[in-house]
């Protein structure tokens, strides 16, 4: 009986280590509770008071070294360190300025219906797989969604082995959808997935391939820019007895080939974005805010919290970055600022910029146009003109994008909703225009005095205004910029016209159309 109950333990060990795939390294749990659960069939069959008992103390042994290494209450101070050194900047340093020709406004969801659709137009083949998680990243300077092709069950994969290829829906159009299925002349067949099951379970794969003593998590679907596919997944450790998980490399499996390689922080491939698992920064912005002044804070004092969930937004510098806004403990509405984390390095920027919180803002455009019951996807941040701006696409109720929307984070009043980017756009600078206070450029952008002669000047009335539309000339050179302002801005601008000198300020942007922050018509006397 009792040889049966110690066989009963092997058998049970060796399905938990191949199913569980535990890290063998001593500041992991994970291989301690696969020993003690595989224990438990030995000693009950054993039968003896003794052997339980000392079953029984290494179980509350482990709990307590755990608690004892690992435990918040007694460790606030290395949790609230976690996160690394931040850097305090500005806005104009890393949000990317608004480009309406590639604003990359599709959301997940957006970029998963349009994979579906794809697939469900080749009849074989939607009835064979299913599509997997789109996960944003950069290809060749192009902002796109990426998605394998994933077994839809046991019995698909085990009849089938691999599936022919993956999605790539660009982030900025939603229609432009490709459906790989070659490479190099060659069929795609990608064995080593998500959705497979034994040893072609990608996570299980690289567990097995030489990496049992490693952490690894968060495997997500990337190409190369020469269009392999590989899982891409986070090498970590602990710095916190058996807790404060820090990324510390990757791994990358072959899609096709299934080969796995390793690398260190700082030798991975230029391709790769997510190199710092989402959950861990995510983790780590929460202690950040909730460890400021200790563990024991009965007050709350400067405790903040994570508003929502983090996005991955490409900057001004097309480097990924996880961007977290931050509220204060207790409050909903309203965000004391943004951090924004590099996917690749871990280098923490602060932007403590009060403003309103994205659910705010996207329940703020939904709110323009009621009766269609608009649903905004998640806003965005961008500079437009300068100035911090919530983005984002309004969908019906089938999910489909029919409009757009824009709010001054600092202002949720300041709102521009139309049926395309450019008329929003036309919108939102209208309404800036026409507050004062939002007119200002403010610190976060850089200010650019301009002066010159007027070769053209429109105007159009919107929103209940009249909106004035300038080109100017300096020197020999007739300048490509659309100034637009308001009579709010300056009453000047209704007098103006062709051939006058004019003086005006602008945020430093790269858009075409811009918004002007100060405007003077030389050429009209002032008063003496």
């Amino acid at each position: 009986m009792r040889i049966a109950g110690l066989v009963l333990s092997v058998l049970l060990l060796l399905c938990l280590a191949y199913f569980q795939a535990p890290t063998l390294g001593v500041d992991f749990a994970g291989i301690y509770i696969v020993v003690l659960v595989s224990a438990l069939p030995a000693v009950a069959v054993a039968g003896r008071k003794a052997i339980a008992a000392l079953w029984l103390l290494l179980a509350v042994l482990f709990g307590a070294i755990v608690f004892l290494t690992s435990a918040p209450i007694l460790h606030a101070n290395a949790y609230y360190k976690m996160l690394g050194a931040e850097t305090p900047a500005n806005f104009h340093d890393a949000l990317p300025p608004i480009d309406i020709e590639q604003a990359p406004l599709v959301s997940q969801d957006m970029a998963l219906q349009a994979m579906q659709k794809r697939l469900s137009e080749i009849a074989s083949l939607g009835s064979q797989v299913a599509v997997g998680t789109p996960v944003k990243q950069l290809v060749k300077d192009k902002l796109v969604w990426v998605a394998f092709l994933e077994h839809s069950g046991f019995f698909k994969w085990f009849a089938d082995g691999a599936t022919p290829g993956y999605l790539v829906v660009s982030a900025h159009d939603p229609a432009d959808v490709k459906l790989v299925m070659e490479l190099d002349g060659k069929p795609l067949r990608m064995r080593y997935l998500q959705s497979a099951y034994f040893g072609d379970y990608v996570e299980r794969h690289a567990y097995l391939s030489g990496n049992t003593t490693v952490g690894l998590t968060d495997f997500e679907p990337e190409i190369d820019d020469d269009g392999v596919p590989y899982y891409v997944g986070t090498v970590y450790e602990h710095k916190v007895g058996f807790s404060g998980s820090e990324s510390s490399g990757i791994i990358t499996v072959n899609a096709v080939t299934g080969e796995v390689r390793r690398y260190k922080m700082g030798t991975e491939p230029a391709w790769v974005d997510r190199i710092q698992a989402e959950e861990f920064i995510l983790e780590q912005m929460q202690d950040r805010g909730e460890y400021v002044h200790g563990y024991i804070n009965l007050n709350n004092e400067g405790r903040l919290r994570v508003d929502g969930m983090l996005d991955l937004v490409y900057g001004s510098d097309q480097r990924p970055y996880w961007v977290g806004g931050m509220t204060s403990k207790g409050q909903n509405n309203g965000l004391s600022g943004f951090y924004f984390v590099d996917s690749r390095t871990k280098v923490v920027r602060w932007f403590k910029v009060p403003s309103v919180s994205q659910a705010t803002a996207a329940h703020a455009v939904e709110n323009v146009n009621p009766e269609k019951h608009y649903r905004a996807t998640n806003p965005l941040p961008f500079l437009v003109n300068g100035a911090p701006t919530y983005v984002m696409a309004l969908r019906d109720v089938q999910g489909v994008s029919r409009a757009f929307g824009m709010v001054d984070m600092r202002n949720n009043q300041i709102i521009g909703v139309a049926d395309t980017l450019n008329a929003t756009l036309r919108s939102y600078q209208s309404k800036r225009s026409s507050n004062r206070v939002a007119a200002d450029i403010g610190t976060e952008a850089r200010e650019v005095a301009i002066k010159g002669n007027v070769v053209r000047i429109a105007a159009e009335f919107r929103n209940n205004q009249t909106m004035y539309y300038i080109t100017l000339s300096s020197g020999d050179k007739v300048l490509g910029t659309i100034f637009t302002g308001s009579s709010d801005l300056s009453e000047e601008l209704v007098l103006t016209r062709p051939g006058d000198h004019v003086e005006l300020s602008y945020a430093d942007s790269n858009t075409r159309v811009v918004g002007m922050s100060k405007f003077h018509n030389t050429d009209i006397p002032g008063v003496e």
